[in-house]
């Protein structure tokens, strides 16, 4: 049983980036730290012998075998045993002991920072590799609170075990030295401890389950958290702040109840243990004198001794404690690895793509959510052509959005093909397919940061000469260098302070400069006003006249892409009719009506 959970611990410990270098160093530090306070404390048997038979060293030799040893070790130094002497090597063991824990101690925190950086780099990393499906399924709340609050608890755990076997190594030695003084009573003793270490594993088994709902309470708090955090302007206009602010009360009440019952199982745990060893000690200190008629320097050090198993006793059952408490920690995050790792986006293709040589071409596609009985898509044919305007419209849920995110293999097609240069796209390298799109979404997601960052942000090594030059194909220049410190100027997340308009031509600067055969918008006008979206038709124009750009637009407002050389309308996933304008209006349908409608709503 042992053996297994050992192995077990072991394997833990390895997959989150604990070595066996880092496993030796602390044991052999622990192992250096108990040595030496043990003999701190053992030297004080001949120093009470000494003081006893006032420092005559025939006496000394004649009454305990020690003194032969220490009297061969003092002339093999040719020194003169001395209470001094004798004090000074005891203070020495002491301060090397405690500068071995200081060590001990700094390298145990660094092992533990350095894997709680690796577990999260790593959890980052696995995300933003996982397919949508896996970003569709995650509440962002739930891997904020596995980043910054259960990796901890999960290192805490898996190391846990090392400062439990520094506690074990300690109270080895100290039974040991016990032995030595008085073998009756160490196995007394022992018998009791083992005995009355059985009543604390009752709450330490309630330990594990306290932990596990910390875990759960954590996740429901900042799943919330997040939520609550991105909307407040939602929740001070829908009159909703008593009840937000009562349901987060109801959970922060939760988190504090099942943090203070874990507290409260710990602190049983330290209070029942005292007495035991107190009373263990005082026992001894009867019968010694009573019974077995020791001396009374060895009295005094077996006390000193016992009384020092005190706080081992303890740290062994806290460290047991933390390792059950840390359990949901690791299971959460080893499940949240796994999900992650089971979910990471085909990257198979081992072919290359660096420009659009012939048209992009969508063949008998379709699309199923996962968990979902109908298909978003259903066998849709599509051809854009290279350096054409094309323009994807259709009404709410008609799968416009999920049509675009299939291009960059964002999600794959469950039949059919994507065609690029006569090749299916599956055939590329994502980080070549990805290259060759640019991609402005519905709403800019402007981190907090400068204009260049978020500029740069489409591509890092960019020069100032090509940052001016996306500025002004966006239309982005003028008011850029009307901010305050132009291009320096810190926007803030989301950019709150700047216009709709504003940020959707300086998110456009970003997907520009990237200088990619390809720029898929998505509803680029459908949060801006009628002179923002009139400015930014303009600039789409500009961009189609000015550059060799195959731009593809999915869109709700009609006027927006009335220029383009093609509208494909889609409607309940399937292609209701495509061509120009004009040619759309003549044939009636959804588009002709959908036209009149938004024309007469402008008008």
């Amino acid at each position: 049983m042992i053996i297994s959970k050992t192995l077990h611990w072991f394997q833990r410990a390895y997959r989150m980036g604990l070595t066996n270098r880092n496993i030796f160093i602390l044991i052999i530090l622990s192992f250096l730290g108990t040595v030496t306070e043990i003999f701190g404390i053992g030297i004080f048997l001949p120093v009470f012998q000494f003081i006893r038979l006032e420092g005559d060293i025939n006496a000394l030799v004649a009454d305990s075998i020690l003194w032969e040893y220490i009297t061969y070790a003092f002339d093999f130094f040719n020194i003169k045993p001395s209470l001094t002497i004798l004090l000074f090597l005891s203070f020495l063991f002491f301060i090397f002991r405690q500068l071995v824990t200081y060590i001990r101690l700094i390298y145990g925190e660094s092992v533990k920072q350095n894997i709680s950086k690796e577990q999260r780099d790593c959890i980052f990393s696995k995300y933003i590799k996982a397919d949508a499906s896996y970003h569709d399924n995650t509440p962002v709340g739930d891997l904020v609170n596995v980043v910054t609050t259960e990796v901890r608890g999960a290192v805490i755990g898996v190391m846990a075990p090392l400062e439990l076997f520094v506690f074990f190594v300690m109270l080895s030695g100290y039974l040991f030295m016990l032995s030595l003084l008085s073998l009756e009573m160490t196995i007394l003793s022992f018998i009791v401890l083992l005995l009355s270490s059985r009543v604390p594993n009752i709450w330490i088994k309630k330990t594990a389950l306290a932990g596990r709902k910390i875990v759960s309470a954590n996740k429901l708090l900042s799943e919330f958290l997040v939520g609550r955090l991105k909307s407040p302007r939602l929740v001070r206009l829908s009159g909703t702040e008593k009840a937000e602010e009562s349901e987060f009360n109801r959970l922060t009440q939760d988190q504090c109840n099942h943090i203070l019952y874990a507290a409260i199982l710990r602190a049983r745990s330290d209070v029942f243990m005292e007495p035991i060893v107190i009373g263990l000690s005082l026992f001894f200190l009867y019968l010694s004198y009573t019974v077995l008629h020791l001396q009374v320097e060895v009295i005094g050090l077996y006390l000193v001794i016992a009384l020092r198993l005190l706080p081992i006793v303890k740290g062994i059952i806290t460290q047991w404690q933390t390792v059950q408490r840390s359990l949901g920690s690791i299971e959460v995050l080893e499940g949240r690895l796994k999900s992650m790792q089971d979910n990471i986006e085909d990257n198979s293709g081992d072919k290359h793509i660096d420009r659009l040589e012939g048209s992009l071409l969508i063949e008998n596609v379709s699309y199923c959510y996962s968990g979902g009985k109908n298909n978003v898509l259903k066998n849709i044919t599509i051809k854009f052509g290279r350096n054409r305007f094309s323009a994807v419209v259709g009404p709410s849920g008609s799968g416009k959005s999920t049509l675009i995110d299939l291009l960059p293999r964002l999600r794959n097609p469950d039949t059919g093909s994507i065609i690029i240069n006569g090749v299916d796209i599956k055939e590329y390298t994502l980080k070549s397919l990805r290259e060759m799109i640019s991609y402005v979404p519905q709403s800019p997601q402007i981190f907090n940061g400068t204009v260049k960052n978020h500029i740069l942000y489409g591509k890092g090594d960019a020069t100032h000469d090509q940052i001016s030059m996306a500025l002004s194909l966006s239309d982005s220049e003028d008011f850029v260098n009307q901010l305050p410190q132009g291009i320096n100027t810190v926007l803030g997340e989301d950019a709150v302070r700047l216009s709709g308009g504003q940020r959707q031509r300086l998110d456009l600067a970003r997907a520009l400069i990237k200088e990619a055969p390809i720029l898929i918008l998505d509803e680029p006008t459908s949060n801006l006003d009628a002179e923002s979206e009139e400015m930014f038709k303009r600039v789409l124009a500009r961009i189609n006249n000015k550059t060799n750009t195959t731009i593809i637009v999915v869109a709700h407002r009609l006027a927006s892409i009335a220029d383009a050389d093609n509208i494909i309308v889609l409607k309940k996933g399937e292609i209701e009719a495509y061509g120009t304008h004009v040619e759309l209006l003549s044939k009636g349908g959804w588009y002709s009506k959908a036209w009149k409608m938004q024309i007469t709503n402008n008008g």
